[in-house]
């Protein structure tokens, strides 16, 4: 009896060993590709803004989709565009997205297969002279299904 109890114990310990080490593994993964995706999409911003902006600022992104799941590539980025002298009648959402394909397809960027562009502008909002910018890098399925996911809530807003 004592024997059948060591071997479940065992058994138990094995379990939560595995369980413990393949998470690390899987988030530390997790987390190279979402700073090698938050460096293309940050080169890509910069780029796009100095060509558009003729600037030498360099802007840093936050993760915006941890809400969303793991694996979302999504990134925030804000300036002050007032302090910059940005007029947002030229400097526009649809402009900033040419250009970012533009940049993808000089540099041969991959994308997630059934896409048709590896940058999207998910979001474009200016709060007390800040103007935000989120950007999704569609180079995997958990962030098409994020896009998805925006469609539908907008769909539903409207």
């Amino acid at each position: 009896m004592v024997i059948f109890l060591i071997c479940i114990l065992a058994a138990i310990i094995v379990i939560a060993l595995y369980l413990t080490i393949h998470r690390v593994f899987l988030k530390r993964a997790t987390m190279m590709v979402q700073k090698n995706a938050q460096d293309v999409t940050d080169a890509a911003l910069n780029t796009s803004l100095k060509e558009m902006l003729h600037w030498n600022k360099n802007l840093n992104s936050q993760i915006v989709a941890d809400v969303w799941g793991k694996g979302v590539l999504a990134f925030e980025y804000h300036f002050d565009y007032k302090k910059e002298n940005i007029n947002l009648d030229d400097f526009t959402r649809q402009k900033l997205a040419a250009k970012l394909d533009e940049y993808a397809k000089q540099h041969q960027l991959k994308m997630a297969p059934n896409t048709s562009q590896p940058f999207i502008i998910t979001d474009w909002w200016k709060y007390e002279g800040i103007l935000h910018i989120d950007i999704a890098y569609l180079i995997n399925e958990a962030t098409v299904e994020y896009i998805k996911d925006l469609e539908k809530l907008n769909q539903n807003s409207n």
